[in-house]
């Protein structure tokens, strides 16, 4: 049913014109691999925080509401620039394991950052006292952004 989907979608005249301009590809892929790098960049700001060893200067909530805003951005860019990519190449990516263990991964670290938001914006102490939950959350969050770029890569291979 999937590859049916990538045939009927790589067919299409949008495809077609993504696949025709030789420039798009690589351009939508910069622009999806710089909003990678402010997700992951902010990921390793908070999972530092929530495990104890860095900005001890600044509250969680504080570096949550300067780091979390760039991270939906970025995610948001990133959908974007990733639909693009499989309007582009169906099959490529709809058909590849690796993409669609990535899309999980993704789906799990978002989870844990607005879940970690949202305990925040109700109790602005909550992490504090629970500490070794926090840590388990950062890194669980740097295994799963670690994971996800690795999945990320291991899709021009598979």
């Amino acid at each position: 049913m999937i590859s049916q989907f990538c045939k009927w979608l790589d067919a299409t005249p949008l495809s077609q014109t993504f696949q025709s301009l030789v420039w798009f590809v690589p351009t939508v892929q910069t622009i999806h691999i710089l909003s990678i790098a402010v997700v992951m960049t902010s990921v390793v700001l908070v999972a530092g925080k929530l495990i104890g060893l860095s900005g001890r200067a600044q509250t969680l909530a504080a570096m949550l509401s300067s780091a979390l805003p760039w991270v939906w951005w970025a995610l948001a860019a990133l959908l974007t620039t990733g639909l693009l990519l499989i309007i582009a190449e169906p099959g490529r990516e709809l058909l590849n394991n690796a993409f669609r263990a990535k899309m999980l991964l993704v789906a799990g670290l978002a989870g844990i950052l607005r879940f970690v938001q949202v305990r925040l914006r109700h109790d602005a102490d909550y992490w504090n006292h629970r500490r070794l939950a926090a840590g388990g959350l950062g890194v669980a969050s740097l295994l799963l952004a670690v994971t996800i770029i690795v999945a990320g890569r291991w899709i021009a291979y598979i």
